[in-house]
């Protein structure tokens, strides 16, 4: 499997719905799972033609094609940062039975900032592992890649106007968001490219009718044939932990679905389960419904080996055709240093 990098730079306000948080306007996220990204591509092929959708889709459901979520980058002093969600790893700091409170309390505000972290530099995953399985403290330093906005909007469907409020974020001038595709083709990455390249007119997230959710390439792609193709130090970094099958760690960086076979390897693993929902449009009734919803297993869930997850079709009432829910996963693989 060979590998493509995009970056993105987002034109106007993002609003990822957070279903963790209930889903309401009022939740929201910068970051986008890997199946509300495929949704909206399919989307977009379908606009074109059933066969191109039918065709993207079996592509990815018979692995010739894989994507990862979108996640934040930073660009600095022209070095690219690039950044994957921190594993889902209980620790504790290794400590002497008795110490004073000072040292106690420093050791429990280091613990706390590194609980809180979210993101962590690729290029810094493994030293993160490495500092985890000897309980020990690894300070995560991150930029601010996004700040958030709340805009009041009027419901004026309702007898009386009614306010109501969506919250959003804009990404600073050197963020944006990235992705992976995982490719065999070259073919397949250069339709998927002009997909890509179209849905950023097109908007991705919620209210992208509205206007948000619309970007442009920053840059041109990084393609990684091998581990020497990487131009920077985190990209470098990231081929290798992608190539990484054999890892004692694999951490997941899209949203998966385990089949039946796979649950003795997620009982082994640490995870969080994931609430998927969102609308779709009933072409039939022409309105938007809201879709069943689904748990996968969330990016930064980590397990003994890979697996390799399932794409579900649903059928839903007032659809003329069917809803597929990607939860076929993408892994980048850790060892355990002693």
């Amino acid at each position: 499997m060979k590998y493509a990098v995009y970056t993105l730079k987002f034109l106007t306000p993002v609003h990822f719905g957070d279903s963790a948080g209930g889903g309401s306007l009022e939740k929201t996220s910068f970051i986008c799972s890997a199946d509300t990204y495929f949704s909206a591509l399919c989307r977009e092929a379908s606009a074109a033609s059933n066969e191109l959708a039918g065709m993207l889709i079996e592509k990815f459901h018979s692995g010739r094609l894989q994507l990862s979520s979108l996640f934040p980058y930073y660009m600095q002093a022209d070095n690219l940062q690039l950044y994957l969600p921190k594993p889902f790893w209980q620790t504790e700091l290794a400590t002497d039975d008795l110490q004073p409170f000072s040292v106690m309390k420093e050791t429990m505000t280091k613990l706390k900032k590194m609980k809180k972290a979210t993101f962590v530099r690729v290029s810094r995953l493994q030293e993160l592992i490495t500092a985890l399985n000897h309980k020990e403290f690894y300070e995560i330093n991150t930029p601010v890649f996004a700040y958030k906005e709340m805009n009041t909007k009027v419901n004026s469907r309702l007898e009386e106007s009614m306010p109501y409020f969506i919250n959003n974020y804009h990404f600073v001038d050197n963020a944006g968001l990235y992705f992976i595709v995982g490719f065999e083709d070259e073919d397949d990455l250069a339709a998927l490219e002009d997909l890509i390249k179209s849905l950023g007119y097109t908007g991705i997230g919620g209210k992208h009718s509205s206007g948000y959710g619309k970007y442009e390439f920053a840059d041109d792609p990084i393609i990684l044939y091998d581990e020497n193709d990487g131009i920077y130090e985190d990209d470098t970094a990231l081929v290798q932990l992608l190539n990484n099958s054999k890892g004692a760690f694999q951490l997941a960086v899209a949203p998966l679905l385990p089949s039946v076979d796979d649950i003795t390897i997620v009982k082994m693993g640490v995870y969080k389960l994931l609430k998927r929902s969102g609308f779709v449009y009933a072409d039939i009734d022409e309105k938007y419904i809201k879709k069943n919803n689904v748990y996968m297993l969330a990016e930064g869930s980590c397990f003994g080996r890979r697996i390799k997850g399932n794409m579900i079709a649903e059928k839903i009432d007032g659809v003329s055709h069917a809803v597929y829910r990607n939860g076929l996963g993408m892994f980048v693989g850790l060892n355990y240093e002693k």
